[in-house]
């Protein structure tokens, strides 16, 4: 459920431009290695590369089980670095062991978990908790798209300090950041979309 913030910015936003329901999927595996693969988070993928593949591979969702023959068909008809190819083996190494029960662990908990995995760093962890697990108090400072609308609608001068000023405007939205986040997100697509 989406709740208001006490954010005049914000609130312009929301009336300016409608913020898509968040419909997480639940699906850690899946769509983290469509982020290791496409480095795009699951709701923003504009290459389809990740879909090309899966479709390639006769797939509509990757799972563990089959991520071994993902990598003999698909894999092969995109160029990729070795470290991502040794991060996909290795998450999916991991997942194949290991059923953690995501929905049960903290916010902190999941983000340890996922940041030990070979190949996932911070912005990873939050796309994954933010758009797969629905988590409503994640700030993904590290996301592009992101710093640029905050840096565009909160007039923070993007470089040194550009995190921190971003962290403090945000502790106001606690504890649904992520809808902050979302509407700005949204609002960026908007203008993207617009300027096509």
């Amino acid at each position: 459920m989406d709740h208001d913030l006490d954010d005049p910015v914000l609130a312009e936003l929301s009336r300016t431009v409608p913020v898509p329901r968040l419909e997480p999927s639940g699906d850690v595996f899946h769509d983290l290695a469509g982020c290791l693969l496409e480095q795009q988070h699951p709701m923003r993928s504009t290459k389809g590369t990740y879909r090309r593949l899966l479709g390639h591979a006769g797939l509509d969702r990757l799972t563990p089980a089959e991520a071994d023959r993902f990598s003999e068909v698909a894999l092969p008809t995109i160029r990729l670095s070795g470290r991502k190819l040794d991060a996909f083996a290795g998450v999916a190494d991991w997942f194949r062991e290991n059923a953690p029960d995501w929905q049960g662990m903290t916010d902190t908990g999941a983000r340890k978990t996922l940041r030990a995995l070979p190949g996932v760093g911070a912005w990873t962890a939050d796309v994954i908790l933010l758009w797969t697990l629905g988590r409503e108090d994640i700030l993904p400072v590290d996301d592009y798209h992101f710093k640029k609308a905050m840096a565009a609608r909160y007039g923070i001068a993007e470089g040194a300090g550009q995190t921190r000023a971003m962290r403090e405007i945000a502790e106001g939205w606690r504890p649904h950041r992520s809808l902050g986040v979302r509407t700005l997100l949204a609002w960026r697509e908007w203008q993207r979309e617009i300027a096509r």
